[in-house]
């Protein structure tokens, strides 16, 4: 079977020209990837210069008992973006609400410890904030309607006595080793309310995870996310799954894939996500050691084009079900039957 050992993570990921790769059983001081040997064709150029390659990528994905949704922020130096996304999982309406922000020194910051990466505009506010110390992570959101939505606001939190947290930091090549990508992966319990139109709303039980993500990026960049967040049979259940361009060369050593169940992580394999029917078709998800089996049936779908300068960016995201079977390090079998989740498939042009 498939297994990916866990380490201690260092003190620093880059360290005199070279990264420390692998998976880790707890977070690094700082996400920093900067001062890699000569990143890009094995042109020594200065530093200063090849740093501006490295992009961040923030995300909170949470279920609460009505509501499933996605937070994303982007930090592309000279620009940011934000995101909240969000659908009634009863109706499958989506709310959905965009952010530019204006450029500042860092929008995702590097510190693991505690941070807020946050867009302050009165029509759209929304913050992620973590602190390690407390187990501590938040989703804040108010948000001005128009005439296509509806105004809305949320908070979104993971208590303090957290038995489904769990962190792992994924140092991997992208895709070689001159280049490398960093991905924090936390899982947790929440609890929080959404309200739409200023309705009034309870505060209900769920589950979520932060992915922050921080690496030397390509001219061109494809990707693509896999959220899973549910219940089965009374066992908590979180999972991520990614793959991209920019994946390591032996990416069966090398990923960020993660399944944690009650606060146990097991590191999954590398995937295939495939769509043989048309993009808001169902998905296919397999790898090729037998732990990851899944079928992704789209609910809703919510697409994105923005061109800005030398900046493009096109996306979908969307709200839907999965069926299969996942396998856990330990052999136990998950069978997943209409399991709630999020795929988000993203270009992106630099």
């Amino acid at each position: 079977m498939y297994s990916r050992q866990f380490s201690e993570p260092p003190e620093h990921l880059v360290q005199n020209g070279k990264a420390h790769f692998g998976t880790f059983s707890d977070v690094s001081p700082k996400i920093d990837i900067r001062g890699m040997r000569a990143p890009y064709a094995g042109v020594p150029v200065p530093s200063f210069i090849s740093n501006l390659r490295i992009k961040s990528r923030l995300e909170y994905a949470f279920s609460l008992d009505k509501f499933i949704g996605l937070s994303q922020f982007y930090d592309f130096k000279v620009i940011g973006l934000g995101e909240i996304i969000f659908w009634n999982k009863e109706t499958g309406k989506k709310y959905v609400y965009h952010t530019i922000m204006a450029p500042r020194r860092r929008f995702v910051p590097a510190l693991s410890s505690r941070g807020i990466c946050a867009c302050y505009r009165k029509s759209r506010f929304i913050k992620i904030s973590w602190g390690r110390q407390h187990q501590h992570h938040a989703l804040t959101f108010k948000v001005k309607g128009d005439n296509a939505r509806p105004s809305a606001e949320g908070f979104v939190y993971s208590p303090l006595q957290d038995e489904m947290h769990a962190d792992v930091l994924s140092v991997c090549p992208s895709p070689a080793s001159s280049r490398c990508s960093a991905t924090w992966f936390s899982s947790m319990k929440v609890s929080g309310h959404i309200s739409v139109n200023g309705e009034t709303a309870d505060n209900s039980q769920g589950l979520g995870m932060m992915i922050l993500n921080r690496a030397y990026y390509k001219f061109h960049s494809k990707s693509s996310s896999i959220y899973g967040i549910g219940n089965v049979k009374d066992k908590k259940i979180v999972f991520y799954l990614k793959t991209s361009n920019m994946d390591a060369a032996d990416s069966d050593s090398y990923n960020c894939n993660m399944l944690v169940i009650d606060g146990k992580q097991t590191a999954l394999p590398p995937v295939y996500m495939t769509h043989p029917f048309g993009i808001e078709k169902n998905w296919i998800i397999q790898d090729t050691e037998s732990m990851v089996d899944l079928t992704f049936t789209p609910t809703s779908v919510n697409s994105r084009t923005l061109n800005l300068i030398a900046l493009r960016t096109s996306y979908y995201t969307m709200y839907g079900t999965f069926e299969g079977v996942l396998l856990t390090a330990d052999g136990d079998k998950i069978i997943l039957k209409n399991f709630p989740g999020m795929l988000h498939k993203g270009l992106l042009r630099l």
